[in-house]
């Protein structure tokens, strides 16, 4: 008898890859939904098809989970190889989703504050100002923030492939 079923392990690693990875899409994709709605034109759903791009990478490794589950070569080291491969990968998305939902936060709250600061005075808190600042927007720096914020979860993603393969 074995410590631990590794079929067990196995579908846990894909149910967590999956479960993880999504929920970080979600939580990104709900302030990328604000975003995208504050803003005119195609581009304001590029947050929402990054935030998309979370969830798939968490499918991919259920897929090939789910694959290995059949095998006859599943031992018990390949199990917990199998879990830690859907935590990587879940784990990471997820941090990245929260790491997108945050700068989105960032971006729709400066939004928000009024652009007439003619009368405020320069000795304001400095967070204030940042956020006037972050008013005027550039594509460039919103597309480029997201893609690094993004490789979290590639990074996620390749460390789990490397744990499936041998």
């Amino acid at each position: 008898m074995t410590l631990a079923d590794p079929q067990l392990l196995t579908g846990l690693g894909s149910a967590l890859s999956i479960f993880l990875a999504s929920t970080g899409s979600a939580i990104a994709s709900a302030e990328g939904g604000i975003y995208a709605l504050r803003k005119k034109g195609l581009t304001a759903f590029v947050p929402i098809i990054i935030s998309g791009v979370l969830a798939i990478y968490g499918i991919i490794i259920s897929i090939l989970l789910v694959g290995k589950m059949g095998s006859a070569e599943l031992t018990e080291v390949n199990g917990y190889r199998h879990l830690c491969a859907g935590l990587a990968v879940g784990l990471a998305c997820l941090a990245s989703g929260m790491g997108i939902a945050r700068f989105l936060k960032h971006l729709n709250v400066a939004a928000t504050i009024t652009s007439d600061d003619s009368d405020r005075p320069e000795s304001e808190p400095l967070i204030q100002r940042e956020r006037r600042a972050m008013v005027n927007e550039n594509f460039v720096h919103l597309a480029l923030s997201l893609v690094f914020l993004e490789a979290i979860g590639l990074y996620g993603l390749i460390v789990a492939l490397f744990l499936i393969g041998k």
